[in-house]
């Protein structure tokens, strides 16, 4: 059995009987906002904030922005808080001048964090047949391509991918017995 649960993964694992690795889903909160008038914001860099207390982008000719908030969440359906929606546009103004006039859509998700920020993929060593593909946080998007290759060669008993132990990592640094 294959584990991608994302937010569930803890809850799946308990239904099949293996036992849960401790992930936490953490709710993250993004905004688009109308550009100024008149800005051309396509050659906007992605700015993040150095403590990574908030980030923008421009994004399909608007402003994509986030407190970069990381609440503990319960596996939701994840929707976001008025407070951190106001936050990250006092953030905004107080760091960029961005004129926000309204906020033109929010929406929330959950980013699911392994007890070391490690994403796990691999056999459970206390549950046979068990396969946990889980704990991606907040770069899921970004390892997409490399963690799927890696998980498909892990599930099917093969080797890491030259080109990922070539950057160093080893099935060692994710597998779930790292836990115990």
């Amino acid at each position: 059995m294959a584990n991608a649960a994302g937010a569930w993964a803890d809850g799946v694992a308990r239904l099949a009987g293996a036992k849960p690795l401790g992930l936490t889903p953490m709710r993250r909160t993004i905004i688009l906002l109308d550009p100024p008038p008149g800005a051309e914001i396509a050659a906007w860099p992605a700015v993040i904030d150095a403590d990574e207390e908030y980030y923008f982008k421009p994004e399909a000719g608007m402003i994509l922005a986030s407190p970069a908030d990381e609440t503990p969440s319960d596996p939701v359906d994840a929707a976001p808080d008025e407070m951190d929606i106001a936050i990250c546009v006092d953030r905004l103004q107080n760091v960029a001048e961005l004129p926000v006039r309204r906020v033109a859509r929010s929406w929330a998700g959950l980013r699911t964090f392994a007890p070391d920020r490690v994403p796990v993929f691999g056999y459970d060593p206390r549950a046979e047949g068990f396969f946990w593909y889980a704990g991606q946080g907040g770069y899921g998007m970004q390892i997409a391509p490399a963690a799927a290759r890696l998980g498909a060669a892990l599930a099917l008993g093969q080797p890491v991918p030259a080109d990922i132990l070539e950057r160093g990592l080893v099935a060692e640094d994710v597998t779930p017995a790292r836990f115990g």
